[in-house]
């Protein structure tokens, strides 16, 4: 636990961002994920950009056990707190999380302890004047990444079941990776120089954590430090 605490001292959520980071319309993206079951071990991860991609400041926390709606809906709230405490201007929010974004717009969806954080979520919204929220795809939410560093402890199982699977580079960051469990069948996994990560599989698109797809071809080129900690956006061609 002590790495989890760690990570939680040197990027605490709750610090205001700094002058770097202050100015109009920047973008900041917000992720939650769970490493294992649900509720499970949860982190979040902010990361706040210029309206032309530069990285300016990112965050990331250890929340404990939570539901993947519990730590999306944190994720959020603490990337709105953030947006008020450090004076930011007309902020673009971005998440992956399409039903948070409606819940936050309709006032409806969710109950208990995610209908708390949803609620103090509207509060700081109120106090920043012209903002908008956008989901967006799990491969472009640039926080995703950022969030999974403090579950890198959970995820053993995942990297030893890595090791049984043949990859096959394809060039320009593209690979192929058999499947555990299909025999024939294969996905497509991008590791790019770009910082470009995506798997074809159910577990990457649905629950956007590494896939063991994933990390056969991290192990496989030495790039693991690339999935946890790359400040570099998933699926960055994407971006304007």
């Amino acid at each position: 636990m002590g790495a989890m605490e760690g990570n939680q001292e040197h990027h605490p959520v709750g610090r205001e961002l700094g002058a770097r980071a202050a100015g109009p319309g920047r973008v900041i993206y917000s992720a939650g994920a769970v490493a294992l079951t649900e509720p499970g071990p949860a982190a979040v991860g902010i990361v706040v950009t210029n309206q032309r991609g530069r990285m300016l400041a990112q965050r990331s926390h250890y929340l404990g056990q939570a539901t993947r709606a519990e730590a999306s809906a944190q994720a959020f709230a603490s990337a709105a707190r953030l947006a008020v405490s450090s004076g930011l201007e007309t902020p673009i929010f971005r998440t992956d999380d399409a039903a948070l974004v409606r819940a936050l717009k309709s006032d409806e969806g969710y109950r208990g302890k995610t209908a708390g954080l949803l609620t103090e979520a509207r509060a700081y919204l109120d106090a920043l004047p012209g903002h908008r929220i956008e989901a967006v795809p799990a491969a472009n939410n640039r926080a995703r990444t950022v969030a999974l560093a403090p579950l890198v402890d959970w995820l053993p199982e995942r990297t030893r079941r890595s090791e049984s699977l043949s990859v096959r580079p394809l060039g320009d960051g593209v690979y192929e990776v058999s499947s555990e469990s299909t025999p024939g069948q294969v996905y497509r996994v991008t590791l790019g120089p770009a910082g470009q990560i995506a798997c074809e599989c159910a577990d990457f698109v649905h629950r956007g954590i590494p896939c063991k797809h994933l990390l056969a071809v991290a192990r496989e080129t030495d790039a693991m430090d690339r999935v946890f900690y790359s400040t570099a956006p998933w699926g960055a061609l994407g971006e304007r």
